[in-house]
């Protein structure tokens, strides 16, 4: 095996890559990171200054949820490295493999200084699965450890430490490329498994995070049309069965919604689910249920009747041999979906609402832009109205469900595909925590489109403040004009208040190049009787 001689910074940076590393993001401090910077460049790894350090950590997630390789960020100690936590912490709970490089301290320094200085190791420790300084003996083999680490599921962050001293180190390693596996192909499938699933004859499918690859996605279809069965989905899973498909039923959160389909089942076979996903309510059914997941999940809302834990492909086409036609009826499955899809229609202003706003911007894409969702009441049409047909056609926080999202993660989607693009759909109080990242996708002509829901509330705390019997106070706020706002970091934007103007706005936003931005102004009245039909 061959020997090679270089700095730390340089081996991190061919280490990314031979793991397949396009570009990185963040806000640099004057530290380590320009040290990886310069060495990621000269391997041909981009750089992409964010505007703040939680929504940097969010586009490298994104970027490796869409790769499946390790996404990378990097921020200068001290106020650039707790500026990410909330962005960390997405990537710890929506399960992405992220490569957080901070600035650090050096020891002799700290001797003396306080200026700056907390314990950043365990600032992060609650939301990353490992942490180094790379100050070891062999910085390489623990570099190449905490990969591993990030990329065994549950997929997660892990945390490097990096001082300039640890960064300039001059090292000798052997060069070894081996690009982890993020799919584990090896499972065993039990008898009772087996069992339970020939007795079943109303099974239902609920399928979850761990299931967004194609291959499996294919399974998952097949094993879905060959017992003929309903199949649901929960947000971060939309378009692994397409929506089209006559097996799709809807969204799957462990609220109200979908009841009438999963009480009338007596099989709940989960997918790739995992809990992190599911709402804080505890499991509304009395129904055996088969665990089908990557690893086991603990804790978890239910105790299984029967599990397979492995690789999910040959999981599922193992299952596919023993799967018989079920009893449930093309047109019961049909009837479910389109009771469900009225329950989620929004029952307010005729002219524009969410449901509208969410169907005619899909409807006027010029290419199938993925779709990123805020966290918010908006979200309830974007996830039940957006059409999807493949996996990672719709882009959500659902384990960590952190306002602040659609724009970074529209950035990173934009990016990773341009020919594609993104469309993102954001409440106006998530948008105002990231609007400042419009710059950097101008910056990068970013081919997306932004369309905000102005209605100058935070709905869903409000509608939670009117159920308390509580006056409105502390969630509203005087409307801005967005589109002022996009305008003056470098994007094109229009704020509508109607249908006709939002089409035209629309076809604008749609024909340009890089990114724009649409300002839509509604009323939120509607949003409390979709919250309701939802969850309960």
């Amino acid at each position: 095996m061959a020997q090679k001689t270089t700095t730390i910074a340089a081996m991190i940076a061919g280490k990314l890559k031979s793991l397949g590393v396009r570009r990185m993001f963040g806000i640099p401090g004057g530290g380590s990171s320009l040290d990886l910077i310069e060495e990621c460049a000269r391997q041909g790894i981009s750089f992409h200054l964010a505007k703040r350090e939680d929504s940097a950590v969010m586009m490298a997630a994104v970027t490796a949820e869409l790769t499946g390789t390790p996404g990378v960020v990097l921020t200068t100690k001290g106020p650039g490295m707790s500026s990410s936590v909330n962005g960390v912490a997405y990537a710890s709970l929506d399960r992405a493999p992220v490569l957080v490089f901070t600035d650090g301290f050096n020891p002799k320094i700290q001797t003396y200084v306080t200026h700056q200085v907390f314990d950043q190791k365990a600032l992060l420790a609650p939301v990353t699965k490992g942490h180094s300084l790379l100050d070891g003996d062999d910085p390489a083999d623990e570099f190449d450890r905490l990969v591993a680490l990030a990329m065994q599921p549950p997929f997660g962050p892990v945390h490097v430490e990096l001082t300039a001293a640890v960064a300039g180190k001059v090292i000798t390693f052997t060069c070894i490329t081996t690009k982890p596996d993020a799919r584990p192909i090896h499972s065993t499938v039990a008898p009772q498994a087996i069992e339970l699933l020939k007795k079943a004859k109303r099974p239902v499918i609920v399928v979850g995070l761990e299931a967004r690859d194609k291959h499996v996605a294919q399974e998952i279809t097949t094993l879905a049309e060959l017992l003929k069965c309903p199949v649901l989905v929960t947000y971060k899973a939309k378009g692994i069965v397409a929506d089209k498909h006559a097996s799709f039923v809807g969204i799957f959160t462990g609220g109200k919604a979908e009841q009438p389909c999963v009480s009338q089942a007596d099989l709940i076979m989960l997918v790739g689910m995992d809990p992190v996903e599911l709402i804080l309510q505890p499991w509304p059914y009395d129904i055996p249920v088969l665990d089908v997941a990557r690893v086991q999940h603990s804790p978890h809302y239910i105790t299984s009747a029967a599990a397979i834990y492995g690789g999910l492909a040959p999981s599922l086409a193992h299952l596919q041999n023993h799967a018989l036609p079920s009893t449930w009826k093309p047109d019961e499955i049909t009837t479910l979906k389109r009771d469900l899809a009225a329950r989620m229609q929004f029952v307010g202003s005729i002219d524009i609402n969410p449901q509208s706003i969410v169907q005619m911007a899909q409807a006027a894409a010029t290419s199938r832009p993925r779709i990123t969702v805020d966290a918010g009441a908006h979200m309830i049409s974007a996830t039940a109205f957006s059409q999807t047909s493949e996996p990672m056609d719709l882009l959500i926080s659902n384990g960590l469900a952190t306002m602040g999202f659609a724009l970074p993660a529209a950035i990173a989607a934009a990016l990773e595909d341009p020919s594609r693009g993104a469309l993102a759909f954001t409440g106006d109080g998530g948008f105002m925590m990231c609007a400042s990242e419009l710059a950097l996708a101008a910056q990068a002509g970013a081919n997306l489109v932004v369309v905000v829901f102005n209605d100058a509330t935070l709905s869903l705390i409000d509608i939670k403040q009117k159920s308390r019997g509580l006056d409105q106070q502390g969630t509203t706020w005087p409307r801005p004009n967005f589109a002022q706002v996009a305008q003056g970091l470098g994007c094109p934007a229009w704020q509508v208040d109607n249908v006709l103007d939002y089409q035209s706005a629309l076809r604008d936003a749609f024909a340009g190049k890089g990114p724009a931005l649409v300002d839509v102004v509604l009323d939120p009245k509607g949003y409390t009787e979709q919250l309701a039909a939802l969850r309960g």
